[in-house]
């Protein structure tokens, strides 16, 4: 694989498809186009056809790329040539993507991603190679040494791979994921906020309809918007998470799942920035959570919260035993959070309240006739918010190089396992109005993806604050 070679002639479709995403108000100006003259109809048509058609043949034509066994080598550009030169020791993920259409000929997409790709886009896209080429690799890169962190761990006789794990969803687990998903209400949304872009004519009609119907009729009729909302999100849940795969090879975890395009992800395990055990408010009832790591790298974009999903749903008995193989340093046994608490709770429900008092005073007096009989109705959500918030605060060193902080927000339970050597910064703020009570806020700083993760436990005691700083100071 030294010698540059292009990709398949099959990638030509995803350049295709990705001038389509990118240009596609093209078609709708073309369209709109009405009594102009023929030489402009042409001419935007001739436009189409180079930016839909001939530059995507130009970009293909002109990629190459070489696995070479120092680094991964790729040449673009059709005016401006571009070289890249990608060391393995510096790529943070490999991503395979297999759509339906490549698996009869053993292709896939390779995205490659490092910690200084430019934001939203991989450092390199292959389009449609061999499977082999990840493969390759995904072998170079855990052979390359990684600077002063060692990728394994070494005893008397030399170097000693991790032992190998594997775990597979079941359909069970996997409908439990997909019915407590919480992903339906950005469509939601969405369909909602589409009732504004109607046209006034259609908007009047509906309304004037509306109004010889019962209310029975009209509540039913938004219960099935919203069931169908959910359904469609229910499926695309299901396919996403299809099949889905952790397996654990030496220093290495890889992710797979996906039906029409099966993604695979692979990341190691020294550049994992931290471990979350998440809880919406359904699986909060159930039991269930999901677990995600945070890695230096968007290859998780389209995963919740964009972090790498390892375990879809697990019940939270289990989960620290299940992930303990592929994640070792992280401790079985539950938590205490004792050395992070809230002492005063009305603090976070006093803000809350203030957060949602000025929208929904505007909202009493903009639409009176619903507004202020939804008021209290707001009120009790928000104290409700930040009571929880509150509660659900908490965090302790477990180690003397790991720290596990739990964070409570809209309901959802997050808490991260952080080992100290990923912390990128620790900062203690303090308002006037504090010092007096003796408390302090204290944010976590972590990487992820292109940016950063700031974990923000919000009116700590003072002095508990003060020691995480400290031990951090010193440690560090």
């Amino acid at each position: 694989m030294t010698t540059p070679r292009r990709t398949n002639i099959l990638g030509l479709i995803q350049h295709i498809a990705t001038s389509i995403k990118d240009y596609w108000y093209l078609f709708v100006i073309l369209l709109a186009q009405n009594g102009v003259p023929r030489i402009i109809l042409w001419g935007g048509f001739f436009l189409m056809l180079f930016v839909f058609l001939i530059w995507p043949i130009l970009k293909w034509v002109t990629l190459t790329y070489a696995v070479t066994p120092d680094a991964l080598i790729i040449h673009s550009g059709i005016f401006v040539r571009h070289h890249e030169h990608i060391p393995y020791a510096r790529i943070q993920t490999v991503q395979r993507k297999q759509w339906f259409y490549l698996q009869p000929f053993r292709l896939e997409e390779v995205q490659i991603e490092t910690a200084s790709h430019e934001e939203g886009k991989p450092e390199a896209l292959l389009a449609a190679v061999p499977l082999t080429v990840a493969q390759e690799i995904n072998r170079l890169r855990q052979a390359a040494p990684v600077g002063d962190t060692p990728t394994a761990a070494v005893g008397e006789d030399g170097p000693v791979n991790a032992p190998a794990a594997h775990y597979q969803i079941n359909l069970a687990d996997l409908i439990k994921f997909s019915l407590t998903s919480l992903i339906f209400l950005p469509f939601l949304l969405v369909l909602l906020g589409l009732y504004d872009k109607l046209p006034h004519s259609w908007t009047n009609l509906l309304v004037n309809e509306a109004s010889h119907l019962a209310i029975l009729f009209l509540i039913g009729s938004l219960m099935v918007i919203v069931l169908l909302t959910w359904l469609v999100a229910f499926v695309g849940t299901l396919l996403h998470y299809y099949r889905f795969t952790l397996t654990r090879d030496d220093n290495q975890l890889h992710t797979a799942k996906g039906l029409l395009q099966r993604n695979t992800i692979s990341a190691p395990l020294d550049r994992i920035q931290a471990l979350r055990f998440k809880q919406n408010p359904l699986r909060r009832g159930l039991h269930l959570q999901t677990v995600q790591v945070l890695l230096a790298s968007k290859a998780a974009a389209k995963d919740d919260d964009n972090d790498l999903t390892i375990l879809p749903v697990i019940n939270e008995r289990v989960a620290r035993d299940t992930i303990h193989p592929f994640i070792d340093w992280l401790p079985t046994q539950a938590p205490s959070l004792t050395e992070l608490q809230v002492s005063r709770t009305w603090y976070q429900i006093r803000n809350a309240v203030l957060i949602i008092l000025m929208p929904a005073l505007l909202i009493g007096w903009l639409w009176p006739t619903i507004g202020w009989w939804l008021l209290p109705i707001w009120l009790i959500i928000a104290v409700a918010t930040g009571r929880f918030a509150a509660r659900h605060t908490g965090g302790s060193r477990l180690q003397p190089d790991l720290l596990v902080l739990q964070t409570g927000h809209l309901f959802t339970l997050d808490r991260t396992y952080v080992p100290l050597r990923n912390i990128q910064s620790v900062r203690l703020s303090q308002s006037i109005w504090m010092k007096r009570t003796q408390l302090d806020h204290l944010t976590i700083n972590v990487r992820r993806g292109n940016g950063n993760q700031a974990i923000r436990l919000r009116y700590l005691p003072q002095q508990n604050a003060q020691a995480i700083y400290d031990w951090y100071r010193t440690h560090s």
